[in-house]
């Protein structure tokens, strides 16, 4: 089945406040992840497709990054719109540092995770932190509000 731009935008914003549900549910923490994650995934496919509509990168989400574009911006196009040096700048380190923590923390094979292999996976990966209450939850969160910062600024 092929999807345009606009399909993947909407799917997104949808699998965004899906996301946020199994979050806020407070027992789906693995879940919450991976469906942030294809949030992100359907933003990266719409900036894609309006480029190119062949997708090479399957679910490689470093692959879609730079696909996609979005981390590339026409700093002329948003001067036109009277944004200063200093807005593009941060508007980018935003998107970069959202970018980089989604890069790290979601990967497709997550679907199959469990809540606990995906907290014994994520505190390797992250180098744990002894933290106050479940370690999973708490990864999810800023998993979270990084995928929504980057859907709100891509």
């Amino acid at each position: 089945m092929d999807f345009p731009p606009e399909h993947y935008f909407q799917t997104a914003t949808q699998r965004m406040r899906q996301a946020h549900h199994l979050y806020c549910e407070g027992s789906s923490f693995a879940l919450a992840i991976y469906v942030g994650g294809v949030a992100v995934e359907c933003l990266l496919r719409a900036f894609k497709g309006r480029r190119d509509p062949t997708f090479d990168e399957k679910h490689n989400l470093l692959r879609l990054f730079a696909a996609s574009g979005i981390l590339r911006v026409d700093r002329d196009k948003l001067k036109a719109r009277s944004w200063t040096d200093s807005q593009i700048d941060g508007h980018l380190q935003t998107l970069q540092v959202a970018a980089d923590q989604i890069f790290r923390l979601w990967a497709n094979n997550y679907r199959f995770a469990s809540e606990e292999r995906l907290r014994v996976h994520l505190k390797r990966i992250t180098g744990y932190q002894k933290i106050k209450g479940d370690y999973l939850k708490e990864q999810a969160r800023q998993f979270l509000n990084s995928a929504q910062r980057f859907m709100d600024k891509g």
